[in-house]
């Protein structure tokens, strides 16, 4: 048996049991997607585990993520309802921008995560499906033919998750280290290729950092964005209010400005519903609850603000 890195933090007879659940329900959207003309991805799950694990340890994953073409995803929640899915109110992102919609079945709990693109890659010029879709693999799930990403595209999948998760969390580090003990070099070069087609590159090398072969991987590849605001950012686990900063000061024009602030200041009704409860009494709630979110904007701004200009600092070399 071969293993990288320190011990699995998961209980492997548990991790398959489950693993087979969602594997079910994997084939299961696929399967409909496909009979629905929808051209589907799977992301991480099985993909993962047949790739960088063994069967006698078998990665932990509990939901079915899945990537959809911006312009088939209004289409794939259309199959989600039909398959007894009920679309989660969005919530605050830990960081950047949002990329993912979260369809929960109530009838067993199974979570579907529709990608159109993956978190740190925020070229708006590229359609993510159109680079992450061409060349894609194919591997068995419960008896289905599923589509995954292609491996340099897994590897840069990999980085891009160390670097856009949590600092605690343990498994996107595992994933990481696993693939940089096992992936030749080409397949890092063609992931760092692709990481500057979706201007992830800044992600890309933060998430690589995060291990000491992954930086030593960063410079044998002379990744830039080191030294960029988003790197920074990344770095210390920056608010997504201090991401909207960045965002807004990288936008030119008052209308796509706009774009980005007003669905920050005044979320959907149904947002506001789930996340303040006060919001659920009528109109005169949700007005309440508008007014205690704008409350906490203004007290998150300042906050906000000096890790923006910290991250800015640090780009720029200067601390």
């Amino acid at each position: 048996m071969v293993t990288d890195g320190p011990e699995l933090p998961w209980d492997p007879l548990e991790a398959a049991g489950l693993g087979l659940v969602v594997d079910a329900a994997t084939a299961e959207a696929v399967a409909a997607f496909r009979a629905a003309g929808i051209r589907s991805v799977l992301l991480k799950g099985a993909s993962f585990d047949a790739w960088l694990y063994d069967p006698e340890e078998p990665r932990a994953y509990g939901d079915v993520d899945l990537l959809v073409s911006g312009a088939d995803v209004e289409r794939a929640g259309d199959v989600l309802r039909r398959l007894g899915y009920r679309r989660r109110a969005g919530r605050e992102p830990a960081r950047t921008v949002e990329h993912a919609q979260v369809w929960v079945r109530p009838s067993d709990d199974m979570c579907v995560d529709l990608h159109v693109t993956l978190g740190g890659a925020d070229r708006a010029d590229v359609d993510p499906w159109a680079v992450l879709s061409a060349g894609t693999d194919r591997i068995l799930v419960a008896g289905t033919q599923v589509d995954i990403l292609s491996e340099p595209a897994r590897a840069l999948h990999i980085a891009l998750h160390a670097a856009v998760s949590e600092a605690a969390a343990q498994k996107p580090l595992i994933d990481l280290s696993r693939a940089i003990a096992r992936l030749p070099p080409e397949a890092w070069t063609r992931a760092a290729g692709l990481a500057k087609q979706l201007g992830a590159e800044a992600a890309f090398a933060a998430g690589l950092r995060r291990l000491p072969d992954g930086e030593e991987l960063a410079f044998r590849l002379e990744l830039t964005g080191a030294g960029s605001v988003d790197a920074a950012l990344l770095a210390e686990s920056a608010s997504y209010s201090a991401w909207t900063i960045d965002r807004l000061a990288k936008t030119r024009g008052v209308r796509a400005k706009l774009d980005i602030l007003l669905p920050r200041l005044f979320p959907k009704p149904e947002f506001m519903r789930v996340w303040y409860p006060v919001a659920r009494r009528g109109r005169a709630g949700l007005a309440l609850g508008y007014l205690r979110r704008l409350a906490w904007l203004v007290a998150a701004t300042p906050d906000a603000l000096r890790a923006w200009l910290r991250a800015r600092r640090r780009a720029r070399g200067l601390g």
